[in-house]
């Protein structure tokens, strides 16, 4: 069966598409005006809310980040050029709009005039460039790294205008460098002390891991903060965080707890949110380097005996969306199409797959898998371990300690030969990141495929809406016949909050936001 899903119309192709969306693709022009993303609810002024997660925050510099829940911190104190707002089209922040050359090589990024941090300083075109070349220093360690590593050169034109050179072309550059936050490199140490921010916040209480005080930031030259306190504090574990949350200590709690979403949900005193457009991704990674899954009918036959709809329901508690054509990007994302395979269990055809690979009745693969922590790669691999077991294949299952495991297959690189190894990925709705991940080097699951990295450069460096949903589905088209990676699922991370909150969304990777947050009016 063949599945082809195209998303038609402009409107739909804009919520991504930043060069044609964000800004002219020329030199001579275009551009866009700011523009505030978030939530229309309506919030009352005033008022204070406390926010949990299980996880602590340890630091508080964007560049460095050590945990996911460390960027529910972004939006509230730093800015970046660009930004996405809650439909997912990439918007201006700082910058007021920009324009590509005609090759996607040269952007040009005009910034706001009006913006200060909040010890009263004037943001110029230095300050962006010296943030940016803070991320491009390769002694920094920072998780922005592969979006950022094709400028080439970035310059200050004047105090409000910024151009990037790129090596490569990138028709979507604006959205590449949205968690790119301007901070002031002059105050890196008093970060973690006092720092220096442009959001509608600024930090007035700060302990790692146990609590961070906002406040709002007078300097802010956006609409000012909602609330007069904003506090995100580290929970004992979350059962007790829930109770909590029941109780009316807590207001917001950000990972819940896939068994309690459900009794959350029929709380009427609560409410939950997830992504419209989920981008946090199950995948399941082999060697493609090794035997057997260096044959491609090998990789095709596990796609054909997972059942995802069973693992959807037992392992994630159905929250989620099922990827029947194995595809990082989820079927409502507007660069979704191509004609794709559907992978949907069947497993005759997996069979006659693994026996045309050479793997037969008898024979063994090993599940690689964490102890102590992801019951749901446990609760997967049953599941795949029983369907194999029908066609007389033996699934063994083996759990080891979070570094040992890593060990296995981290970096990109080594040799996992007849291993599966669960894993989860988090990117942008983008499908340059998206599909960034399959190049060569990158996945640990060591693919190359000069033919993919050809139609990845092409559909990066096409500005033209049409033609740049064509172009990505060629890459998908070629990622779903090669099965580099086995991807059952998007996983919907869900928050949930008192039913009097208000203004609080959530990005397809599961970043909160609590930008526009407060109590209902």
């Amino acid at each position: 069966m063949r599945w082809k899903k195209m998303v038609p119309g402009a409107i739909a192709i804009c919520a991504l598409a930043v060069a044609g969306c964000g800004g002219s693709s020329s030199d001579d022009g275009g551009g866009t005006t700011p523009s505030d993303s978030g939530t229309t609810a309506q919030v009352a002024r005033g008022g204070r809310l406390t926010v949990a997660d299980t996880i602590g925050i340890p630091q508080l510099n964007p560049v460095i980040r050590t945990f996911g829940w460390e960027e529910v911190l972004f939006p509230l104190l730093w800015n970046g050029l660009s930004k996405a707002d809650e439909s997912g089209e990439i918007v201006p922040d700082l910058a007021t709009g920009w324009r590509a050359s005609a090759d996607q090589r040269t952007w040009t990024f005009d910034l706001r005039t009006d913006v200060r941090y909040s010890n009263g300083r004037p943001l110029t075109s230095a300050n962006v460039v010296a943030a940016f070349e803070y991320y491009l220093d390769p002694r920094t360690t920072t998780q922005e790294a592969g979006k950022i590593a094709s400028i080439a050169s970035i310059r200050a034109d004047g105090p409000a205008r910024v151009v990037v050179q790129l090596r490569s072309p990138n028709a979507l550059f604006p959205a590449a460098i949205v968690w790119v936050k301007i901070i002031d490199v002059d105050n890196l140490d008093q970060i973690d002390k006092r720092p220096v921010v442009t959001g509608p916040y600024m930090v007035s209480d700060f302990v790692p891991d146990d609590h961070v005080t906002l406040v709002p930031n007078p300097e802010y030259a956006g609409d000012p903060a909602p609330l007069d306190e904003l506090r995100i504090v580290k929970a004992t574990d979350s059962t007790s965080a829930l109770s909590a949350l029941r109780a009316g200590d807590l207001d917001v709690l950000w990972a819940t707890n896939p068994a309690d979403v459900s009794s959350v949900e029929s709380d009427p005193d609560l409410k939950t949110v997830s992504p419209e457009v989920p981008s946090k991704y199950v995948d399941w990674e082999f060697d493609t380097t090794s035997p057997p899954f260096d044959n491609v009918k090998a990789r095709q036959a596990v796609a054909y005996a997972v059942d995802r709809e069973a693992v959807l329901e037992s392992a994630y508690y159905g929250l989620g969306d099922l990827a029947p054509t194995n595809n990082p990007l989820s079927t409502n994302n507007p660069f979704y199409g191509g004609e794709l395979t559907d992978y949907s269990y069947d497993l005759e055809k997996a069979r006659a797959l693994f026996a045309e690979a050479g793997i037969n009745a008898g024979d063994t693969i090993t599940w690689w898998g964490t102890a102590g922590a992801n019951a749901e790669w446990t609760t997967a691999a049953e599941i795949v371990q029983a369907s194999l077991k029908e066609i007389g294949i033996e699934l063994k299952i083996e759990n080891r300690e979070v570094a040992t495991w890593a060990d296995k297959f981290y970096p990109a690189g080594k040799r996992f030969p007849n291993f599966i190894v669960p894993n989860l990925a988090s990117f942008p709705p983008s499908p340059a990141d998206a599909f960034g991940f399959y190049r060569e080097g990158r996945c640990e699951c060591n693919w190359k495929s000069p033919e993919f990295e050809r139609a990845y450069e092409d559909a990066m460096a096409e500005p033209d809406e049409t033609a740049a949903l064509a172009k990505w589905g060629t890459v998908q088209e070629i990622v779903n016949r090669e099965v580099p990676l086995i991807i059952p699922l998007q996983a919907k991370l869900v928050a949930s909050l008192r039913s009097n909150v208000d203004g609080v969304w959530m990005e397809g990777g599961g970043q909160l936001h609590l930008e526009q947050a407060g109590l209902a009016d």
